[in-house]
């Protein structure tokens, strides 16, 4: 098989390098910098170490496979997109991996499938360095199921979620708002902690309240329990916030979950569910979706 890549940097370079190992036969590659230093030379240094071989054009790149994946970043998908397009085909298979909102992937599709070619948004879930080839992606898009089975034998961890383009993206998107929130709360937890030196306490507290729990029932107890009080909540936070800024601890996250509690209590909550307390996520979220009082 041979297979190409538009963009031949740190993630490009580290699924070739993971595929050529598996037993791939052919890499090809076009990179908008392989002439400009120093990135040339990184490049070119990548490229011997794996065997890939370098095409001066993205026509060219195309004219040599038929699998082809987009390894830019999520601004230059789109334009990335428009340049391969006069070179796509029926026979084509276009991968866009890059780090994009929903909206991108469905605007790429748009530009790609005009071409006749199969598209794939593919979201990977991990780090390249770590997981080089195998990094666990999905993919949506009416090429994913093509994209999935001519991988597989290479060793690729794909996981087929549907076939409209955007989705999945989207759920990678949606993860990060947990992932990349949950650092910033330990970033602020603890900034604030080492000032009184009570680190190992605070984190000890907080361990012992979500150890032993699994997480979704974490997530079902958060959100059946914590949203009907939700005002009570973002009152406390009040006390919160005024002990940070006494610290000079910036309190962005607290200030942030101040007023997501205060839209959560706008809902009413407990008045919209009887005085019940519901029971389930899918309770709350409906509820949620109703218009405000």
């Amino acid at each position: 098989m041979a297979l190409g890549f538009i963009g031949f940097g740190g993630a490009g370079y580290g699924l070739a390098k993971g595929l050529r190992g598996a037993g791939i036969e052919e890499v090809h590659f076009h990179d908008r910098m392989q002439e400009t230093q120093p990135y040339a030379e990184v490049i070119r240094r990548h490229a011997a170490e794996i065997g890939a071989t370098r095409a001066a054009t993205v026509c060219e790149l195309l004219s040599r496979v038929e699998t082809v994946i987009s390894c830019v970043t999520g601004a230059m998908a789109i334009d990335v997109a428009n340049d391969a397009s006069p070179f796509l085909g029926p026979s084509h298979l276009y991968v866009d991996v890059n780090t994009a909102s929903p909206k991108v992937k469905e605007t790429v599709a748009g530009i790609v499938v005009k071409t006749g070619a199969a598209f794939v948004d593919a979201a990977m879930m991990g780090a390249i360095p770590a997981f080089l080839h195998q990094v666990p992606i999905l993919a949506s898009g009416d090429g994913a199921t093509r994209f999935q089975k001519c991988m597989q034998p290479y060793g690729m961890k794909i996981s087929v979620i549907g076939g409209k383009p955007g989705q999945a993206s989207a759920i990678k998107m949606f993860r990060s708002i947990f992932m990349k929130g949950l650092l910033s709360l330990f970033l602020e937890t603890l900034t604030a902690t080492h000032r009184y030196g009570v680190n190992e306490m605070v984190l000890g507290s907080i361990a012992e309240s979500l150890d032993g729990v699994p997480f979704l029932e974490t997530a079902r107890q958060q959100m059946t329990k914590g949203a009907v009080n939700a005002e009570r909540m973002a009152h406390e936070m009040e006390e919160v916030i005024a002990t940070l800024e006494e610290l000079g601890v910036p309190a962005g996250m607290s200030k942030a979950t101040r007023e997501k509690l205060l839209w959560c209590a706008g809902f009413d909550l407990r008045e919209r569910l009887g005085g019940e307390l519901p029971t389930t996520l899918t309770e709350v979220l409906q509820a949620m979706e109703l218009p405000r009082p």
